[in-house]
């Protein structure tokens, strides 16, 4: 089982679309999927036309872990499942305090799913409290989608020197530019600046796209609805790239 987690320290870069579409692509090529949404927003459950709760709450469910079986919910794409959203996940970091092994319980939740799915991604919430790292902890690969800008190339920093003061492994940062517009100086400078640079990004990115904002209406992955759309292709390739990333030990 690999699990890719979608985080990102601020709102409104992509990370829900590209939790839902990466997902879609691993389901759609047979592989048993889960789409886990941590974030109390539930953007990926809404678009996924799912209702935002989870029975007892996501808290009993990571006190036993044996009980995700009530949690997870079928979508209607073919291996394709869905841990729900739960507004009451806005109160998640306290309630990790309150447990024992506090930043481990999320990996001794996945534990649990290890032999029923082949990939999960996780939807984040945009925060660096203690849900944050539990997912730090969990996730074998960190997927960070980047605007291209100074701002986000901060944010990326702010990330990485989190990492460092908490000793965990660098390596698991994979970040990758989404809402791209070549149109705009700024995002042709900043990508130029990553590649002068050398420093560590996909190459396959995320186009701004009026396709990826439609999915808000459609209620669907881009693919269900325009598989021959930029968009699409994008997320193709950003799979196709990321499939080429060995599981850290």
């Amino acid at each position: 089982m690999k699990t890719y987690a979608l985080y990102h320290l601020k709102g409104g870069v992509g990370k829900t679309t590209s939790a839902i579409n990466l997902a879609y692509l691993a389901a759609k090529e047979g592989h048993k999927t889960l789409l886990w949404d941590v974030d109390p927003q539930g953007a990926s459950t809404y678009l996924l036309e799912q209702k935002a709760k989870v029975k007892g709450g996501l808290s009993k469910a990571l006190s036993n872990g044996e009980d995700w079986k009530n949690a997870v919910k079928k979508t209607d794409y073919k291996n394709l499942y869905l841990l729900p959203s739960d507004l009451r996940n806005r109160h998640l970091d306290v309630s990790l305090r309150e447990m024992e092994a506090s930043k481990k319980r999320f990996k001794q939740f996945l534990a649990h799913l290890k032999q029923n799915f082949d990939y999960i991604f996780i939807d984040c919430p945009p925060n660096l409290g203690l849900s944050a790292e539990n997912v730090f902890h969990a996730a074998n690969f960190v997927l960070l989608p980047t605007i291209p800008s100074k701002l986000s190339e901060h944010s990326l920093d702010q990330v990485a020197l989190f990492f460092n003061e908490k000793n965990y492994d660098k390596r698991k940062l994979i970040p990758f530019f989404t809402l791209v517009d070549k149109r705009r100086k700024v995002h042709r400078e900043t990508m130029d600046h990553f590649k002068k640079k050398k420093r560590k990004i996909m190459r396959a990115f995320i186009p701004y796209s009026a396709t990826i904002e439609k999915m808000s209406i459609e209620r669907a992955p881009v693919h269900s609805f325009s598989a021959r759309s930029k968009a699409a292709s994008s997320y193709r390739n950003l799979w196709q790239e990321l499939k080429w990333f060995r599981k850290l030990k």
